[in-house]
């Protein structure tokens, strides 16, 4: 026989049940280890100038051992200057507009995005152009070590995605007319 119970019974039952579902909601997570929050709030907003010294002597650092693993020849110099022109990061900083804001209608919005998108662009098809200069400079052999090295450290310009996005893909390489 199933036993019965009061109204009162049955309501108390029932929110003890619902708190019981409920309780792991309601838990909170605990905060994050002092240091973790110095971290965070270190690197939120702009770069400090110790930061951008720090990333300026990485980029630096990395442009050197470039030079220096493609064993690069003196008649390939210039090209090799102009690459490296090209990926500076005060060139990519300047080549690349700020997203427009301002008032204005659904329109004007779209508007000045075309704009943003046009010139952010212009300063890809650049770049390329350096890329494309410089992999045409190369001996087979240093296209094979630049692939590589693509693939090991990103896109030219510290953009990520090499391999099949990389300086391959940019001269019509496999799967890229």
């Amino acid at each position: 026989m199933i036993p019965r119970f009061s109204p009162l019974k049955r309501a108390a039952l029932g929110a003890l049940v619902l708190t019981a579902i409920a309780a792991p909601a309601l838990a909170q997570m605990e905060p994050p280890p002092p240091g973790a929050m110095i971290m965070i709030k270190k690197h939120m907003g702009p770069p400090t100038p110790e930061m951008e010294k720090a990333m300026a002597d990485r980029k630096a650092q990395m442009a050197r051992d470039m030079h220096t693993v493609l064993r690069l020849r003196p008649d390939q110099e210039a090209a090799w200057q102009a690459f490296e022109g090209a990926m500076a990061p005060q060139a990519m900083r300047a080549g690349m507009p700020e997203m427009p804001k301002g008032p204005g209608g659904a329109m004007e919005q779209m508007d000045r995005m075309d704009r943003h998108m046009s010139a952010m662009s212009e300063r890809h098809k650049k770049m390329q152009s350096a890329v494309r200069t410089f992999y045409a400079a190369l001996s087979p052999d240093q296209q094979q070590v630049f692939d590589a090295l693509v693939r090991l450290r990103g896109a030219p310009g510290g953009h990520g995605g090499g391999g099949e996005g990389g300086p391959r893909m940019m001269r019509g390489g496999p799967g890229h007319p």
